[in-house]
């Protein structure tokens, strides 16, 4: 059997993650591929897609973990959409095996249009930042902004410290394009920021008050502020996240 393979393009301004498969999709390469689609759900895409066109597959069970990535709840979650055309054998048994629990389509250009022409999710806001000093302003504007559509108008100014300052350490340290993503999902306002350097984020150190700082301080601040936080690296970047959790 082929070794499994996969390919990952991600478009943040669409948020749309396409990823192609081709190879044998065993349990074994499953194991493999399942931090793979975690990094790529950190990045809080608007859909996911996995084309299948070109992947042997023993069992409808083994696509039944892509069920398992749906989540639910109130908020949002990325829409997974499996790609495959119906006269491939992975088309045939996509349709008969998970056709009711995940969605299916036949090609991912098809599954791309639906996303595009469809309604847009409300608890999904993005932007496309610059490495320039005033993104972390862009940053507090556009969570502000969010938090106040979500009525969670209570949460916003901390909701803003921590995108600020996962954005300026990243102007500081990656120096390259940024790409926030604010979501509320079940129980939580989720703010991301990827940058395109494969480098981990610097570590967290203690925070030492300083009251007359004009700017903040880095990772132990989004540390201190978050009841979540954490990265993850990819060939082409790392994605930086952390929540912050709604009162009961």
């Amino acid at each position: 059997m082929t070794p499994l393979t996969w390919m990952v393009t991600r478009d943040f301004v669409s948020g749309i993650t396409q990823v192609r498969l081709a190879g044998a999709l065993t349990d074994a390469a499953l194991v493999r591929l399942a931090p793979v689609l975690r990094r790529c759900l950190v990045e809080e895409p608007l859909a996911l897609l996995v084309e299948l066109d070109e992947v042997d597959i023993a069992s409808p069970i083994g696509l039944r973990v892509f069920a398992i990535l749906q989540g639910g709840g109130v908020g949002h979650r990325p829409a997974l959409h499996l790609c495959a055309r119906p006269d491939t054998p992975a088309g045939r048994i996509a349709r008969y095996g998970v056709s009711g629990l995940v969605s299916v389509q036949d090609s991912l250009v098809e599954a791309a249009k639906m996303v595009e022409t469809g309604p847009r999710s409300a608890y999904r806001w993005h932007q496309y930042l610059a490495p320039h000093p005033r993104s972390p302003n862009r940053a507090r504007r556009l969570i502000d902004a969010a938090c106040r559509s979500w009525q969670l108008a209570a949460l916003a100014d901390e909701a803003m410290v921590i995108g600020s300052e996962l954005v300026s350490n990243a102007v500081e340290h990656a120096g390259t394009e940024l790409d926030l993503t604010t979501t509320r999902q079940a129980g939580a306002i989720r703010i991301s920021v990827r940058d395109r350097a494969a480098s981990p984020p610097k570590p967290v150190g203690r925070v030492v008050p300083d009251h007359g700082a004009r700017r903040g301080r880095g990772l132990a601040i989004v540390e201190a502020l978050a009841s979540d936080w954490g990265y993850a690296t990819a060939d082409d970047g790392k994605t930086v996240w952390a929540a912050l959790r709604l009162p009961d």
